[in-house]
């Protein structure tokens, strides 16, 4: 069920604002908990970033960063032969 919560924020000098009790109790956020902020149109919108998450992408970056993978490990001739225009042209029977 999608609760709609609307309230009016003002934006100090400094370009802050105070997500009001009652939004951040809606959403789960907590004391220093983190939002993600994306721009839609003209519309910002505001996520809780779970701890769990950004910690399990970060397991997972290492572990893809760290992986020893041999690129081109295929006879690039033979699956690129199908990049030439003669090839190309064969295949389609033009040529």
């Amino acid at each position: 069920m999608v609760k709609i919560v609307e309230e009016t924020i003002e934006v100090d000098k400094q370009g802050r604002l105070v997500l009001p009790s009652r939004i951040r109790k809606s959403i789960g956020l907590k004391e220093k908990g983190k939002v993600a902020a994306r721009i839609d149109g003209r519309r910002v919108i505001l996520e809780p970033v779970s701890e769990d998450l950004e910690r399990r992408v970060d397991e997972w970056r290492k572990l893809a960063l760290g992986a020893r993978v041999k690129p081109f490990t295929e006879d690039l001739t033979e699956s690129w032969k199908w990049m030439s225009l003669a090839y190309a042209r064969r295949k389609l029977g033009l040529g």
